[in-house]
């Protein structure tokens, strides 16, 4: 047998016996992606869960919850925060010292919003995922962020 097929071989088999093992499992990964749930009422956030969950919210419960102390972390990139970002929120480009930003105000259950810049940036979703992975359990994401926080014309924070 050429090599060629011996790697096609050795593939193929790597590929079934992985998605066997996979279909096995009682905690398998999922074959196709979960999409985050849209909040749209301030209430509904209050809802606790038996499992972590990212949910979206747009700009009027953004609102709400900003004025009512949430904590909110902006994904963008620290450069971009020179142009000001949502009051009171935090940032910080090192994950895990963010993680221990996050757990060390508000602990690991409690709501947080995470936005970036827009509807088309994906950092706030891969910010998200990646802090549910250090054991936060209740995240929203803010889809138009910055974006839209800025032409609703709310107020704005700069460092100083």
């Amino acid at each position: 047998m050429n090599f060629q097929k011996q790697v096609a071989v050795i593939l193929g088999i790597s590929i079934l016996f992985g998605a066997s093992f996979n279909l096995l499992r009682d905690t398998g990964i999922p074959w196709k992606s979960i999409p985050i749930e849209k909040v749209d009422e301030t209430k509904a956030i209050e809802d606790n869960f038996d499992e972590p969950s990212i949910r979206e919210i747009g700009l009027e419960v953004a609102k709400s919850l900003q004025s009512n102390g949430i904590l909110f972390v902006d994904a963008r990139a620290e450069e971009y925060l020179e142009d000001g970002y949502i009051p009171g929120a935090i940032a910080n480009d090192d994950t895990e010292a963010l993680s221990q930003q996050v757990a060390t105000l508000i602990g690991f259950d409690k709501v947080f919003v995470i936005y970036c810049s827009d509807d088309d940036c994906g950092s706030s979703e891969e910010l998200a995922y990646e802090l549910q992975e250090f054991g936060f359990n209740n995240i929203l994401v803010f889809k138009g962020g910055w974006k839209s926080w800025l032409e609703a014309g709310l107020g704005v924070e700069h460092r100083e």
